[in-house]
């Protein structure tokens, strides 16, 4: 019973616009960070002017990568990480090595009366004042201002600050753009400031911002600036932080179905803006001649953060398929294939999302926390033929890629769907995917964990378990056969703890470990694309692994029950509460014994197991209950702790307090024990250690083993696994080889046993004499030496 303790133990000008014809970095247009106190910090080595910042590298290094020996990989300056032969750098820098600077420096500002001070920011995104809106007023807490670090000619410069109204709500503000649609940039740069602690929004909050949104970006081309699309791009982004509790409410769903639609719709219709880059967000719109390319290819490169930053977005306005290379490493990728039978200007636009938190779908389960990219393509004014998506495939901790399907945002069902695309891998290990139309496109991801499977049991598990497993048996033979010389209660109570005890060895050693370990996992390697259901692949249930669970459960629980059943008996009849057991009393008993724990199996068993995934019943890792969630974190809602932990805690709780009674009663009432003779002690420890055996208190130890303090863990654990894999054999010592009526019966059976006489060995003697020629001979034998076996 050793090894069932394991599972418990166990993120100037502005140059916005694009460049036509050639692949291109995009100037930068992002949304502020994740909240206003969490800013990026450059360098100490970098000035820290108030308004523009050099570009120069902070710091050079004193030896290039080229004079490396071969054996040597390049360097990345600025915490870049070196991945696959190039540097992915963090968003405040760029560059081959990330040497080039991509952020304003913190600053510290007068304006409209007070004094704002900001931490760095990158380019594009908006830093929040440290200074925020004071108590007793609606907005307490929120930062007063913003300002936003924007690319110019003469490099990261910061714009002026943008202060927020601190009595204003999200409320408020929803009821002025019903009404009056004239103060659009007022009332975006409020509702972006407003929302820059996007975790603190409620639901109601989340609604009234996305419905500002929706009516901004589907407002008149006359009122439309460019600062007004960056404040509502900005707002979304934000939105994309918020909790999930708050955004999974159908009210606040529907907004948010409502604003990706206008968003799509307003990347085909930019009003002259052609991109718009936010951590969460990436908007781009451009016109085309139809007839004139083939299509247009939208990149997102891999950064070292999740965020969407606009010097890692291409553009390439002329590409003729969907290109792949392992010279850049790409986030997510998208070619849509125009028809060149008309040659009639058009619109094409891509709206990229850096997670699906907009997208809930009522079918797919998240459980991992990875982010999901969503991108949509749109044409105007043309045809399409095809859409090509290339997705970088995701990396989680302890786990393998088992398959993904391309999917498409079903607007009417709220549900990702299938129809009309297609599937495959490409020879980088990227996800590929085409469809025949265009609208928010996804690649959903399943993956198998990596199982560590428990390593076979060691031969000192083998010896103890083995040595029980002859001592159990012995001990039951020996009972039935003396039972007409003892009551037939205590038989019945010591030989039913035997035969669970028993059982539940046999299985142990034979069935511990599951049988998939011996099994290779492989990735799915179906080409058809099937809509999958969750983002964790578990295998369905194949029964051994199940049942041996259920088994080792079963027994184990009907060993501490017996155990305690034996318990109450032996202080009953000690206290002489009865003077004879009442009627049917053992068959009471071996209903309670054997039905107790097929209760709490039956019941564990049916709340929990599901033949699609027994893992919220058993582990995997080796067949026994599960206690752990998928983090590897302790759960209370696993059987573990209530179908196991906490019955036998109680179990053996009742057991100390009846030993504790037990042992006082017969140190006072037994004379033989009162004796100042040397073997009374023996007979004292003999008699509390036999009764501690038989009631399992060995396996407080095993509670024990919960000690936060690594050096006593492994002290326990030695000592339970001692004593619980011998405990088979401790009782067939305590209750049989030492009992006067065993000694006995063997004695008898030795006596029994024919003496047979042995000769040791034999002497002969032998006499020669010669007497007048007479030679004579004479010989004796001498057997006299025996010996009795």
């Amino acid at each position: 019973m050793e090894a069932v303790f394991v599972m418990v133990d166990h993120m100037g000008k502005r140059a916005s616009s694009v460049n036509s014809s050639t692949t291109v970095p995009s100037p930068t247009t992002a949304s502020p960070l994740t909240s206003p106190t969490t800013t990026v910090t450059p360098p100490p080595a970098l000035s820290t002017s108030v308004s523009t910042l050099s570009t120069s590298p902070a710091r050079s290094s004193t030896a290039s990568p080229a004079t490396l020996p071969a054996t040597t990989l390049p360097w990345c300056e600025n915490s870049g990480r070196y991945q696959a032969g190039i540097c992915i750098c963090p968003d405040e820098w760029y560059g081959d090595k990330c040497e080039k600077a991509f952020f304003c420096n913190s600053s510290v500002v007068d304006s409209a009366g007070e004094t704002l001070t900001f931490d760095a920011i990158v380019v594009g995104w908006f830093g929040y004042s440290k200074e925020q809106c004071g108590k007793g007023t609606p907005n307490a807490g929120i930062s007063k201002a913003s300002r936003r670090c924007t690319n110019t000619t003469l490099g990261p410069t910061l714009d002026r600050p943008i202060f927020v109204s601190c009595r204003r709500t999200l409320g408020s503000l929803a009821e002025q753009i019903q009404n009056n649609q004239t103060d659009l940039l007022e009332i975006a740069s409020n509702t972006q400031i407003l929302t820059s602690q996007p975790e603190k929004l409620t639901a109601q909050e989340i609604s009234n911002a996305a419905e500002i949104m929706r009516v901004i970006l589907n407002a008149s081309t006359t009122a439309f600036t460019e600062d007004i699309a960056v404040f509502a791009v900005t707002t979304i982004s934000q939105l994309l932080n918020a909790s999930d509790a708050e955004l999974s409410s159908d009210s606040v769903m529907n907004n948010l179905n409502s604003l990706t639609k206008s968003l799509e719709d307003f990347s085909l219709d930019q009003h002259n803006i052609s991109q718009v880059v936010q951590p969460n967000v990436a908007v781009q719109s451009l016109s085309v001649t139809m007839g004139s390319t083939q299509g247009v290819q939208f990149t997102a490169l891999t950064g070292d953060t999740n965020n969407l930053v606009s010097n890692r977005i291409e553009l390439k306005t002329n590409a003729t398929q969907l290109s792949v290379n392992n010279k850049t490493s790409i986030d997510v990728r998208i070619f849509v294939n125009v028809s060149a039978e008309a040659k009639m200007n058009g619109q094409i636009g891509f709206v990229l999302y850096q997670n699906d938190k907009f997208f809930r779908s009522k079918v797919y389960r998240s459980t991992l926390n990875i982010s999901r990219r969503v991108i949509s393509g749109s044409v105007k004014g043309g045809k399409i033929n095809h859409v090509d998506l290339l997705f970088s495939s995701r990396t989680v901790p302890n786990a393998t890629l088992h398959d993904h399907s391309c999917v498409f945002w079903d607007y009417d069902q709220e549900v990702w769907s299938t129809a009309g695309c297609t599937k495959g891998t490409d020879e980088f290990g990227n996800l590929r995917c085409q469809c025949n139309h265009t609208t928010n496109f996804a690649v959903l991801m399943t993956f198998k964990h990596d199982y560590k499977y428990s390593a076979p049991l060691q031969w000192i598990t083998f010896i103890g378990c083995g040595l029980s497993i002859a001592g159990l048996f012995l001990t039951i033979v020996i009972q039935i056969i003396t039972r007409k010389s003892r009551k037939a209660t205590p038989t019945l109570l010591l030989v039913s703890i035997c035969l669970s005890m028993l059982i539940f060895n046999i299985v142990f050693i034979s069935g511990i470990n599951n049988p998939n370990a011996n099994k290779t996992s492989r990735s799915s390697n179906t080409s058809e694309n099937i809509l999958l259901d969750s983002d964790m692949h578990i295998d369905r249930d194949e029964g051994p692994c199940t049942a041996v669970t259920a088994l080792l459960h079963y027994f184990l629980l009907a060993t501490f029950t017996w155990a305690l059943l034996y318990a109450i008996q032996m202080y009953i009849l000690l206290v002489d509460i009865f003077r004879h057991p009442p009627k049917h009393f053992g068959l009471i008993m071996t209903a309670i014994g054997w039905g107790f724990p097929a209760v709490v199996v039956a019941v564990t068993l049916g709340a929990l197991y599901r033949i699609e995934n027994p893992l919220n019943y058993r582990q995997e890792e080796f067949c026994w209950l599960a206690a752990l969630d998928s983090q590897g974190r302790f759960d209370i809602r696993k059987p573990m702790l209530w179908a196991f932990l906490l019955p036998v805690a109680l179990i053996l709780l009742s057991n100390m307090v009846i030993l504790v009674c037990v042992i006082l009663t017969l140190c006072k009432n037994n004379p033989a024990l009162k004796s100042t003779k040397k073997n009374s002690y023996l007979k004292k420890l003999l008699s509390s250690l036999s009764i501690a055996v038989v009631l399992g208190i060995s396996w407080v130890l095993g509670y024990l083993m919960l000690i936060d303090h690594q050096q006593s863990q492994m002290v326990f654990s030695y000592v339970f696994c001692i004593l619980n894999t011998t405990q088979g054999l401790q009782i067939f010592f305590l209750f049989v080889v030492r009992t006067p009526l065993f000694r006995k019966k063997v004695s008898d059976i030795f006596y029994s046993i024919p003496t047979p006489e042995i000769h040791l060995h034999s002497k002969t003697f032998v006499l020669k004499y010669k007497h007048r020629g007479y030679v004579g001979r004479y010989r004796k034998t001498d057997t006299s030496f025996t010996s009795v076996f």
